[in-house]
């Protein structure tokens, strides 16, 4: 059932850009645009749509390899500022355009074992999201200390926090902000060029660290995303 469902929404997600790329190629292949202003709109929302459907197909299989478990991570020490800090190195203009501030409160000492590659795209996705949700002169930062420890969890763990003062979430929409193509603001995200399955991607990925990760959000105030790892990886 799920797989069916999955494949439908595929197809519904599909079917947006393509018919809108054929729309438009077949307004000026019938010679319907006179002035050439019109006719460059036209073809940059051809190409705008086949970028949106190019970023659709990676990341529907990028998930598909990730649920298959087809992925085997690579563990190293990872130190996590300097992670952050790279990821910052990529973003910072995107942020700048938009007056944000962004902040990395990372310890120096903090290490942990994980796939650096994986633990990049988790954050690289909810910190580009960060930002997309935070309106002008916002601030986005990124938090990390040792947690406490718990029935739950024997092994120490790093939490981590990905905060931002944007226009925040929906009580109603927390719930199944992981799901797969699920949307909180269907045309926001997709003016943004989002396909609905980062933050699923994202979850998938923390649950191959044996991690966890949780959301706390009110709207017009902003959002957190609390991630926890463990330091160390059992491979046994």
């Amino acid at each position: 059932m799920m797989r069916s469902q999955f494949v439908a929404n595929v197809s519904h997600e599909l079917k947006t850009p393509i018919a809108a790329v054929k729309g438009f190629a077949e307004t000026l292949l019938g010679g319907g645009v006179e002035d050439k202003e019109t006719e460059r709109s036209f073809l940059q929302i051809i190409y705008d749509e086949g970028d949106r459907l190019n970023r659709l197909i990676g990341d529907i299989l990028e998930l598909s390899k990730i649920e298959s478990k087809l992925i085997p991570l690579d563990y190293s020490p990872i130190q996590l500022k300097d992670l952050i800090n790279s990821i910052y190195e990529v973003l910072l203009p995107t942020a700048a355009r938009k007056s944000i501030v962004m902040s990395n409160n990372v310890p120096e000492h903090l290490f942990l074992e994980g796939d650096e590659d994986r633990l990049r795209q988790i954050f690289m996705n909810l910190l580009s999201n960060a930002i997309s949700y935070t309106l002008e002169g916002g601030r986005v930062k990124v938090e990390a200390e040792i947690a406490d420890s718990d029935e739950d969890h024997e092994e120490e763990r790093v939490r981590i926090s990905v905060s931002d003062t944007g226009i925040g979430i929906p009580k109603k929409d927390l719930p199944r902000i992981f799901e797969r193509f699920y949307r909180v603001d269907k045309a926001r995200s997709r003016s943004s060029g989002g396909t609905g399955l980062g933050l699923s991607i994202v979850k998938h990925l923390v649950d191959l660290h044996h991690g966890t990760i949780t959301v706390e959000s009110r709207v017009g105030e902003g959002t957190s995303f609390i991630i926890e790892l463990p330091i160390t990886q059992n491979l046994a």
